[in-house]
């Protein structure tokens, strides 16, 4: 016999599961397909309309990211081969790239990549074989001994390695080449020569958090500001360790002048081990005796994905992430006491006429590609796109070399003459070198926010200028989400409480980045 107190008692209990929805169990089956499927998707509806599934389907943020750690790579059709690819740009042009699979790599572990920055990058045109260029890297072999990946963009004039279409195209070739294999996320190095080599020191100051460590070869750290106009803090390499070489008869970026750079950097905070080859110009000559070196710098430098501390410093939102902190907003205010600019003021006696050359003519002469923005000899005297140089003062240019050794038999100041081919036509042009000027390293515009984060048993103290808006990762690995999150900024609570997993950020998040070793479940935005 039932009691009505037992009746009353069933009868809450059946009312109170009917509140509950109800996810059908194929659903609930389903969504492990539904992310396999989502996680190859290429286009923003059926993301939209997967996304909505396995959000209905509710597995736990735990499941979906054992799910995507578990992801299964397909066994590529060749090995030890390059393969040329390609992926469309910002600017809506595609350009090609090309992977290396090395001779034994198994889509069951984990696997290095190397990021390989070509030099020459303004030139009008894409290099003729990516493939055979590829192909010719001293480091290639290395590489394939040590079963790395190595990726090679192909950068070229208005997709530079400091521009936004360029290393945009960059960063989406690393995460296309994670879709394909599997990538270490944690050993993704990126090495550069000549403006590759710049374009490494502009990813480690302005868009390190994809890389474990940089090797900058015969490259500047002044580049991506004065030709990129991008705001670069030397102190910002402080957060990933670089490798970097230059050498002493280097006729573009000499040792003497690099290594005043690299002091200055060194006394900002920056990461850096410097080495120095005497008797060698402006080419990689020292690759059989470096490579070994470098490979043991790499090994030995993976990433540090949680890092306790971050120093960063950005003039907008768009450069504002470093790992698991995001500067959002700078405020036009006065820098804190603390916050100074680490700078240089160098003398600039470079005898540059201001163009690119074009790498892709064969004819005698030197072919003017695109001229250099700014007040350069070149557009002082009227040079223009197309024309051919076949002589400068009493000297006759056959090559780019010739004009190389032209420019060693003058000085700032100099009067400079120079007769061109240009539309069939012998053209003559005369103007005047600059005199010798001192400016400064880094020019400045817009003014930069600064922080000093640091993260100590579930809480966040940041120091700030300038600072007015910010995000913080969550990551479970760090961030212990059953107990209360404290964020500090300048000493005052700016926030505190339990951070809920958030499993369409975690998901939306890792397609952006592909990822799967650093699974972020939510982000605390404060202004």
């Amino acid at each position: 016999m039932w009691r009505t107190a037992d009746l009353t008692a069933v009868m809450i209990l059946v009312g109170f599961l009917l509140l509950i929805p109800c996810v059908p169990v194929s659903s609930r089956a389903e969504w492990r397909e539904d992310l396999t499927t989502l996680i190859e998707a290429r286009d923003t509806a059926t993301t939209d309309d997967l996304m909505e599934k396995i959000l209905k389907a509710a597995p736990s943020w735990e499941e979906a990211a054992a799910a995507i750690k578990a992801i299964a790579f397909p066994v590529p059709e060749q090995t030890g081969k390059a393969i040329l690819d390609s992926i469309a740009c910002l600017d809506g042009v595609t350009r090609p790239y090309v992977t290396y699979v090395p001779s034994h790599y198994d889509p069951s572990v984990p696997s290095p990549l190397l990021v390989c920055l070509h030099g020459g990058v303004g030139r009008k045109e894409i290099i003729d074989d990516p493939v055979e260029y590829a192909e010719q890297s001293p480091f290639l072999a290395y590489a394939d001994e040590q079963s790395w990946l190595v990726l090679v963009p192909m950068g070229q004039n208005e997709a530079t390695w400091w521009d936004n279409v360029g290393m945009e195209n960059i960063l989406n070739q690393v995460r296309h080449t994670k879709r394909h294999f599997n990538v270490d996320d944690d050993r993704v190095w990126m090495m550069g020569f000549s403006d590759g080599a710049s374009g490494g020191f502009a990813f480690a100051m302005i868009k390190p958090s994809d890389f474990a460590a940089f090797v900058p070869l015969n490259g500047h750290m002044g580049v991506a500001n004065r030709h990129g106009q991008m705001e670069t803090y030397a102190a910002n390499m402080a957060n990933t360790p670089l490798h970097v070489i230059n050498t002493d008869l280097d006729g573009l970026y000499p040792a003497d002048r690099a290594r005043k750079m690299i002091a200055m950097a060194l006394q900002a905070g920056a990461n850096i081990m410097y080495r120095e080859y005497h008797g060698i110009g402006h080419e990689p000559t020292y690759a059989s005796q470096e490579n070994p070196r470098i490979a043991r710098f790499l090994e030995n430098h993976p990433r540090e994905p949680l890092p306790p501390k971050i120093h960063w410093k950005s003039a907008s939102k768009e450069y504002g992430l470093c790992r698991w902190f995001c500067i959002d907003k700078v405020l036009p205010v006065e820098a804190a006491p603390w916050h100074t600019d680490a700078n240089l003021i160098v003398v600039d006696d470079r005898v540059t006429f201001g163009f690119y050359h074009d790498e892709s003519y064969e004819g005698y002469g030197t072919k003017v590609s695109k001229l250099v923005d700014g007040e350069t000899l070149a557009r002082r005297m009227g040079l223009a796109e197309g024309d051919v140089i076949t002589r400068c003062g009493n000297m006759q240019i056959g090559s780019i070399e010739d004009l190389s050794a032209f420019k060693r038999r003058v000085k700032r100041g100099d009067h400079v003459q120079v007769t061109v081919k240009r539309s069939g036509e012998k053209v003559q042009l005369e103007g005047n070198l600059p005199e010798i000027s001192n400016r400064f390293l880094f020019e400045r515009g817009a003014p930069c926010a600064a922080v000093r984060v640091r993260f100590l048993a579930n809480r966040v103290c940041i120091e700030g200028s300038r600072l007015g808006g910010f995000t913080i990762l969550v990551h479970p690995d760090m961030v212990q989400l059953e107990q209360e999150l404290v964020v500090e900024i300048n000493g005052s609570v700016a926030f505190a409480g339990k951070v809920e997993p958030d499993l369409e950020f975690m998901l939306r998040n890792f397609l952006a980045n592909r990822d799967r070793k650093l699974l972020y479940v939510a982000q605390v935005n404060i202004e």
